[in-house]
């Protein structure tokens, strides 16, 4: 579907005094229909879907990364709806091939944001991780927060979908948790970091999209960063050197991401239920 009809296009004009003259679709978003918008100033991004808005949680996410000064995070142009549109207008980041000190940079800021702390986890308002709903009710204890408002609620999700036996893998790794996992102090997160949720505009800033923030455990967001073909191995060396993780963080990260891989279950489906057993079995 092309959103951009005349109608559209003169309600940017009156609402937001954006004068589109072209766009073009842009490819790679799977919860969002997303284009490049072609204006009388400059470029902008848009951000649209028909079946649910998730852009006020996003723009407050945007908002928050943003005050810690750390990353470069696109201004937000324009947020609403029109019709059954519900869009999110940022400004364009031209982006570049990295640079031979990026890692150190794109490190340095993330040890930088992850020194922004609460004393709770979670967050006063929910939000989306893709298109699921992220639950972020406030726990004073990280690794209960962990159990209840990150694995349970894609477990209640998958239900029948995942094999029973699967369930109880999960209720025997619930009572090993505390064994297993390191606690940190809950510090501001991205929420889905993974190479495909940072750009390198064209003045060599890491910048962050797309955040599904709250405050937990900073080995959430290295874990993430190790999924979906991960991040080079001077990342880790270099973010160790500016905020030394707690010993055996990689005997963690498979645990941390049984939560964006039941995600991926419930979005995409059985391609990720091997993945998840052998973690499991790994643990319990």
């Amino acid at each position: 579907m092309n959103p951009f009809d005349d109608k559209f296009i003169y309600y940017l004009k009156n609402n937001h005094n954006i004068h589109v003259i072209d766009f073009s679709t842009i490819s790679g978003g799977c919860v969002n229909s997303t284009y490049k918008i072609k204006t009388k100033k400059s470029f902008l991004f848009i951000k649209i879907n028909t079946d649910f808005n998730p852009f006020p949680e996003e723009v407050k996410g945007l908002e928050e990364l943003s005050l810690t000064n750390t990353f470069y995070i696109p201004n937000v142009v324009a947020v609403g709806n029109f019709k059954e549109l519900n869009y999110l207008i940022l400004e364009y980041v031209d982006v570049s091939k990295p640079s031979s000190d990026f890692w150190i940079n794109f490190s340095n800021n993330l040890a930088s944001l992850h020194r922004n702390y609460k004393d709770y986890y979670g967050l006063d308002y929910n939000n989306y991780i893709g298109s699921l709903d992220q639950k972020n009710t406030i726990n004073l204890d990280g690794i209960e927060f962990f159990i209840n408002s990150r694995l349970l609620c894609q477990l209640k999700i998958a239900g029948n979908n995942l094999p029973v036996i699967i369930h109880k893998k999960f209720e025997n790794l619930f009572s090993e948790l505390y064994n297993l996992l390191s606690v940190e102090p809950a510090c501001l997160l991205h929420g889905d970091l993974w190479s495909g949720n940072y750009l390198v505009n064209h003045h060599q800033k890491s910048c962050l999209i797309d955040p599904a923030i709250y405050y937990g455990n900073r080995e959430v967001d290295i874990s993430m960063t190790k999924l979906f073909g991960g991040f080079p191995n001077e990342f880790y060396h270099y973010y160790n050197n500016f905020y030394p993780l707690n010993y055996g963080w990689e005997d963690r990260v498979d645990i941390w991401n049984l939560y964006p891989l039941l995600v991926h279950f419930n979005l995409f489906g059985n391609m990720y239920l091997n993945q998840i057993d052998n973690v499991l079995n790994k643990y319990i």
